[in-house]
């Protein structure tokens, strides 16, 4: 109790020196002050995330003079909608066991050799964590993981493959959330802040981020097997059955039409959010979900979201982004891939000490405001660095997946971080590269 105090107290003292910042605009100077406030808070978790963001609303209208109708509105913005169908489909296809069936169809393709086991293991939770949460994603894989090094012997700590299987799923479930607008929180943001510069939706960010995707794909499963090379040349795999039932038919019917309409959104003319309505309405029509499911939802991400939204609007309305834009226009950045390979090493260092939420609600604005300095194209710019913010492979506490592979005590946190870093090297590259193709 008495660190929490501590740390808003420190919050309280950073934000009164913030307060007096000359920034040649009052209102700027309280919106730095409340913007200071809140990311402490954020970063330390001190208060729930959510219960932070709900603060957020209260500061900027009774302290920086903001309209409330600005302020809420982004709370029920058109992207927290998209988020909303995004986590009732995922909600479905967990209820009803969809999930599980896609992992063990997904995993009966490969061979009892080590290195296609791992490589099944790895796509399995990418392709589900591309539609659902990284955390149920890997909630979902490390059983599967675990009861196949188990069928075969391979105990904690002891086997190269244990540490391979685990990391694979946890590094699956995070490399996964980036080949869809909605498969991580950094994608939504980004996707806010460059629809309201000109359309880009779930198309435009399927054409970036599912290539990146695969690459680290390729990329994570190399390196564990490089790192932690199999003790065994063959293994024993259950074949375990899971039967599409009615039940799984609707929901995959459902999920097949929401995600053709998403890709298909240049054709048909309805947006991203009006779609993801759609699979709310027809998974209650045909009886897949029920009120009391509604209650499960993870609104507290969704209220997350809109206060780094609100906050955001509040930086623009008081003129910081201009003012944060002026003192870095000096930045000596000759080329389009100096400027990605900053942006993806800043949006790494920034997840390895903060979860990615956190970090693309504080990093995503201010290189939304920095792009066009660059001279680069303002979407490649902001994917960059909400990819880059996605990239937590480090440390066990940067994301959940990476926390429940730390859980089943088959690995060490020098081995996550030992191959954690060598995924993100590898990919902060990559990422630059490939940003300056698209």
């Amino acid at each position: 109790m008495a660190g929490k105090y501590g740390i808003i107290t420190i919050a309280l003292l950073a934000a009164f020196v913030a307060a007096f910042v000359p920034l040649g605009s009052f209102q700027a100077q309280i919106v730095l002050s409340i913007a200071v406030f809140v990311v402490i808070l954020w970063i330390s978790e001190v208060l729930p995330l959510h219960v932070t963001s709900l603060l957020v609303a209260i500061l900027l209208v009774t302290l920086a003079g903001l309209p409330v109708r600005e302020v809420f509105s982004n709370y029920f913005d058109p992207v927290v909608m998209l988020l909303l169908g995004g986590f009732v489909l995922a909600f479905a296809m967990m209820k009803h066991g969809l999930d599980k069936y896609m992992a063990y169809k997904i995993m009966r393709r490969f061979s009892s050799r080590p290195r296609f086991i791992l490589l099944g293991l790895i796509l399995s939770t990418a392709f589900i964590s591309m539609w659902i949460s990284n955390t149920a994603a890997a909630a979902i894989m490390m059983p599967v993981a675990v009861a196949i090094l188990v069928k075969n012997r391979m105990r904690p700590l002891k086997s190269r493959f244990g540490k391979a299987a685990v990391l694979g799923v946890a590094y699956g479930a995070t490399i996964g959330g980036m080949g869809t607008v909605v498969g991580s929180t950094p994608n939504i943001i980004a996707a806010k802040y460059l629809s309201a510069s000109g359309h880009f939706g779930f198309f435009e960010w399927f054409v970036r981020g599912f290539p990146f995707m695969l690459a680290m794909i390729v990329v994570g499963w190399i390196v564990l097997l490089v790192v932690f090379r199999p003790e065994k040349k063959f293994m024993r795999v259950d074949r375990m059955e899971h039967r599409l039932d009615r039940n799984r038919k609707t929901v995959l019917a459902i999920f097949f039409i929401t995600v053709a309409l998403w890709l298909t959104e240049s054709i048909h003319g309805i947006s991203n959010e009006i779609v993801a309505i759609v699979p709310i309405v027809l998974l209650y029509m045909t009886g897949m979900m029920k009120t009391e499911d509604f209650n499960n939802i993870d609104w507290n991400i969704l209220i997350l979201i809109g206060g780094g939204l609100a906050l955001g609007y509040a930086i623009h309305a008081a003129g910081l982004d201009i003012l944060f834009v002026s003192v870095l226009q000096g930045a000596t950045l000759s080329s389009p891939l100096e400027v990605f390979l900053l942006l993806a090493i800043l949006g790494v260092f920034l997840t390895a000490f903060v979860s990615n939420t956190t970090a693309s609600v504080v990093y995503i604005p201010l290189v939304v405001a920095l792009a066009s300095s660059f001279g680069i194209n303002p979407a490649n710019t902001v994917v960059v660095a909400a990819l880059g913010v996605s990239m937590d492979f480090i440390f066990h506490f940067g994301t959940p997946p990476s926390a429940i592979a730390y859980s089943t005590k088959y690995v060490r946190m020098k081995d996550m971080a030992k191959t954690g870093f060598v995924i993100s090297l590898i990919g902060i590259f990559m990422l630059a590269i490939m940003a300056t193709l698209w």
